[in-house]
């Protein structure tokens, strides 16, 4: 087992792709394609496959969280925004009245 730490950001290029081959294999390639600079998560073939099994399960988890947190806060952007448009148009609509009673 190899222990460090790499940052890699991920734009919309990114794939990621696994198979369950002996031993299941995890690609994650931040450039979109398999050329030096992607990452791959293997588990070992020695552990039995329901360990492997709770292995992927926790990526899956890990991920979903992830993907879910993103998800909650491009709502909150999206509401945040349309809140802001419904509020310009409702000014804009008072000053036009404003001008329009003004006459």
């Amino acid at each position: 087992m190899s222990a460090f730490t790499a940052t890699f950001f991920l734009g919309t290029k990114t794939n990621i792709r696994g198979n369950a081959s002996v031993p299941p294999v995890l690609y994650v390639e931040p450039d979109g394609q398999h050329r030096p600079g992607y990452v791959t998560f293997q588990i070992d073939a020695k552990l039995s496959i329901d360990e492997q099994l709770a292995i992927a399960e926790r990526f899956a988890w890990a991920v979903t969280c992830w993907r879910d947190g993103i998800a909650a806060r491009a709502e909150q952007e999206r509401t945040a925004a349309d809140e802001l448009a419904t509020a310009r148009a409702e000014i804009a609509r008072l000053k036009a009245e404003a001008e329009g009673g003004a006459s």
